[in-house]
């Protein structure tokens, strides 16, 4: 399959539910003490993560990847499921691509009355899947555990995705692959949220005035594309600077000053070393903050996307908020979104290609 994030020259059935593995170790080290807050307060809780299929490119196509429920031990993790299933509908399925496993990732964190947390990542390149896991898992660790979280969320989600990319520069791995990343942190004691991105998986918040009026969206993120006036100025005056060139298809590229790589569509990313090194590439996260009080004052009801590209390449924003408050069921409403995101990237591809899909609806 060709990756439409980098240019080089020249049936559904349930997931999974992870084994003990260091990953699982990684993640529930990542959640004990907001477990353990969480016990303390008699409170509700539950932290839903994916990980690597274990069959690789060997998982059939729109199959959901695998993934780790975890609960704190004194809740039963079914009724920990089901109340989440209250408000949150989600999915990641692998796209049309026999020889790739699925490159997607998510994770998702929420304490009844404390906070929620909601995250989506797209890999590209060789090691995509490894980069979108391994980011996942470091970027949550350390968020959920900085003490700082709470009283300025956005510049501690901008020191860990800085920290993080630190840690995959190192690894030896990720030359040439990377990821997106969207966090949506949403403190329920101040009703407000914070939006950190890198890449080009949106975030949309849908909003309605009252039962009369239509729905309406505002895009939490801008896609980091090379050509953005702000983005192409940094790159070109990175040390070293890169290039900002047009492939004549479809997106302009950022490349090497002195040569025909790396060749992405994006202007952010998460590993993509050689790119960070000598393209101009950023892991620095735009923030948007949102107060949710105010827009309860104007708005009666509220929803969340958070969606990977495999959902916006042929889905407007608008569109896709459309689609999903027809139904009342958000778990419905995420299965018929990425169904249609499926069928459109058939269509467009005469049944050959599909990007992997992933989609997170948080009803506010």
């Amino acid at each position: 399959m060709a990756d439409r994030k980098r240019m080089s020259i020249g049936a559904v059935t349930p997931p999974m539910v992870g084994s003990r593995s260091s990953a699982t170790t990684e993640r529930e080290a990542g959640i004990a003490e907001v477990f353990g807050k969480a016990c303390e307060e008699k409170a509700k809780a539950m932290y839903v993560t994916s990980i690597t299929d274990r069959d690789l490119q060997g998982r059939p196509s729109f199959t959901e990847k695998d993934r780790v429920v975890l609960a704190p031990p004194e809740c039963n993790e079914q009724e920990m499921e089901d109340w989440v299933r209250q408000s949150v509908g989600y999915g990641c399925r692998k796209g049309l691509k026999p020889e790739s496993p699925n490159q997607d990732s998510f994770s998702m964190v929420m304490v009844e009355n404390d906070f929620a947390m909601y995250g989506v990542y797209d890999g590209h390149g060789p090691a995509g899947h490894d980069c979108s896991d391994l980011s996942l898992r470091k970027l949550c660790s350390a968020f959920l555990n900085d003490p700082d979280r709470e009283r300025d969320p956005g510049a501690v989600l901008t020191k860990v995705f800085l920290d993080t990319q630190e840690i995959l520069m190192k690894q030896g791995t990720f030359e040439t692959s990377g990821t997106t990343c969207t966090i949506v942190y949403h403190d329920k004691k101040l009703d407000k949220l914070t939006i950190a991105h890198v890449g080009d998986s949106r975030s949309v918040l849908g909003k309605k005035k009252d039962e009369m009026s239509p729905w309406e969206s505002l895009e939490l993120t801008t896609d980091h594309k090379p050509d953005l006036p702000k983005e192409k100025q940094r790159i070109e005056n990175a040390n070293p600077p890169g290039r900002v060139v047009f492939d004549g298809y479809y997106n302009h590229r950022v490349f090497a000053m002195n040569g025909m790589y790396p060749g992405l569509n994006m202007s952010r990313a998460l590993g993509d070393v050689i790119a960070h090194k000598e393209a101009g590439l950023s892991a620095e996260p735009d923030i948007c903050v949102i107060d949710l009080k105010a827009e309860r004052e104007k708005y009666a009801k509220l929803m969340l996307l958070v969606c990977t590209d495999g959902v916006w390449e042929f889905i407007l924003s608008q569109e896709a908020i459309n689609m999903v408050q027809k139904f009342p069921d958000c778990q419905q409403a995420v299965d018929r979104l990425m169904k249609e995101s499926w069928d459109r990237w058939m269509k467009d591809s005469d049944n050959e290609i599909t990007d992997d899909i992933t989609a997170v609806l948080v009803h506010l």
